[in-house]
């Protein structure tokens, strides 16, 4: 479990630093390709870390959706499909492993 939501982290700082980038090019008139606004961006990454946070704890038995019944053992990695979601938008990136896929 904690190699996928070290792999979710990694993602996300990696999509902070594209964005810091984004707003720094914008704040001095550069221009590279972003995909996504950078406020729309940082809410996102805000949001992703704070589900991720909220999930640390699935699938050790501790977690709120173990509590639910709705956790995957510990040896699936994911947790919980709320942190398996978390993943699939970086399901093209190096480091992701098809079975974490929801």
């Amino acid at each position: 479990m904690d190699r996928f939501a070290e792999f979710l982290r990694r993602q996300l700082d990696i999509d902070l630093e594209l964005l810091r980038q984004a707003r720094q090019d914008a704040e001095t008139g550069t221009h590279r390709h972003c995909l996504i606004t950078p406020i729309r961006g940082f809410r996102e990454c805000e949001l992703k870390s704070r589900l991720l946070a909220a999930h640390r704890h699935c699938g050790t038995g501790h977690g709120p959706c173990d509590e639910l019944g709705e956790s995957y053992p510990p040896e699936d990695e994911r947790g919980c499909p709320t942190r398996a979601l978390l993943g699939l938008p970086y399901a093209d990136r190096p480091g992701y492993a098809s079975r974490w896929r929801p």
